[in-house]
């Protein structure tokens, strides 16, 4: 007569059997998610590093913020940090440090408005005088940079040593540099000049567009003596091989 209530211990077993399954499916989201990550991260790495323009050398990473699988499903990566420790461009080695959104998951199509900075150390600006006849070397000093270079003044041949101003130009195509202060580096003629015709506040524009893919601009600098931080921004960037690689130019 009171053998029914026996089965009321298997319904009480349904909800800790519930609780496992939603653990153990959790588990498995966060597995996914961790493998997923790793996964995207070298794709977007390993395909920014291919695309690269010609000349330009270097191991790059790459971190998807947030959670990726919903992005996946979606078909758009929401942030994408890409960076360099050590990335050369025309044998100058420098550093890049870049965010970009809308990151499409399959490659095609563009990324949406990207900034980033890429940083000389001093020791590679000097190998900047190369694109420039006007000067034979340049390091950088707090706030601007000094040139160094030859011409001749009242009949003497001479060196000097020129301390300039650096702005962006307002195409974003590169950059300005306007040599200001000037000291004669001769120092056996003991001539003493406040300025050199055809250097002291003659403008010399230097052209980055043609080291950058065409829809990148630089848009601010920060110069110390130590290094050079120049911040570049582009509102779309192609993903394709032939995007990256078709660089600017100042013409």
């Amino acid at each position: 007569m009171t053998a029914a209530p026996a089965a009321r211990p298997k319904r009480r077993r349904w909800p800790i059997v519930l609780v496992v399954v939603l653990v153990v499916l959790a588990a498995l989201v966060v597995v996914a998610e961790f493998v997923l990550r790793g996964v995207v991260d070298r794709i977007i790495a390993d395909q920014v590093e291919q695309s690269l323009p010609e000349g330009t050398t270097g191991q790059v990473e790459a971190h998807a913020d947030g959670i990726v699988i919903p992005q996946l499903i979606g078909g758009t990566l929401d942030e994408v940090e890409i960076s360099s420790r050590k990335i050369t461009v025309d044998g100058i080695p420098l550093a890049a440090d870049v965010t970009v959104h809308d990151v499409p998951v399959d490659g095609k199509g563009d990324v949406r408005d990207l900034d980033g900075t890429v940083t000389l150390a001093s020791s590679s600006v000097s190998d900047l005088a190369k694109y420039s006849p006007l000067f034979e070397r340049l390091k950088l000093v707090d706030g601007g940079v000094e040139l160094s270079g030859t011409t001749a003044v009242l009949g003497y041949d001479i060196t000097y040593a020129a301390r300039g101003d650096v702005v962006t130009q307002d195409d974003g195509k590169g950059v300005t540099i306007t040599p200001k202060s000037v000291r004669i580096t001769n120092s056996s003629l003991g001539l003493k000049v406040d300025s050199i015709p055809g250097v002291t506040n003659v403008p010399v524009e230097v052209c980055t567009a043609r080291f950058l893919p065409s829809q990148l601009s630089v848009r601010d600098l920060d110069i110390t003596a130590r290094d050079a931080t120049v911040r570049v921004t582009a509102d779309s960037l192609p993903l394709s091989e032939e995007g990256l690689r078709s660089v600017g130019s100042c013409s």
